[in-house]
């Protein structure tokens, strides 16, 4: 082991030796030598990190070809099975021009309406008072999406009892 004069400054004493990889503070007097460069086979073996090695990548191509269509199938299958089963349920709100138009008659009239994608029509509706004793009725339906939207159930109570209808509004809307 090399001693260290310690009445001499430090600087004297001691000398930086780098590599490529790395610089080490070393003693002059020390005998120890550090490789300036490594082989290539050894600097890819101390690699840890793999500059542009990736080590999770598939190494045949048509492999991972094949793996991402199975993967994009299946998810193409399960969305369209969500999609065929979709459901919502919309709740309107229907207000009357006049205050002593039949909404139990208008409510009657309303669910007897049907259209592609109306799976069925709520078996209650409500009347609630909404001011001078005018009424409003609040009635629900359940539609699939793919096939019938709101805008499809509001348009159709509009064409059949539209003289009678001053507006419908959607109250509640949610999935099924």
């Amino acid at each position: 082991m090399a001693v260290v004069d310690l009445s001499r400054p430090l600087e004297a004493e001691v000398e930086l030796r780098e590599t490529s990889l790395f610089s080490v503070i070393c003693l002059k007097s020390d005998p120890a030598e550090f490789p300036g460069k490594l082989a290539a086979s050894e600097a890819d073996e101390d690699d840890i990190f793999g500059d542009d090695d990736d080590l999770f990548a598939e190494d045949d191509g048509e492999a991972a070809a094949a793996l991402k269509a199975k993967l994009t199938m299946e998810a193409k299958a399960r969305g369209e099975k969500k999609l065929e089963k979709g459901r919502s349920m919309i709740v309107f709100e229907v207000k009357p021009f006049e205050a002593d138009l039949d909404l139990e008659k208008l409510a009657q009239g309303i669910k007897s309406l049907t259209c592609e994608g109306l799976q069925n029509w709520g078996q209650e509706h409500k009347l609630v008072p909404v001011a001078f004793g005018i009424k409003k009725l609040v009635i629900s339906c359940v539609v699939f999406d793919m096939k019938c939207g709101m805008d499809d159930i509001m348009d159709l109570i509009n064409e059949k009892f539209g003289d009678d209808i001053q507006s419908i509004d959607v109250q509640a809307m949610s999935k099924v």
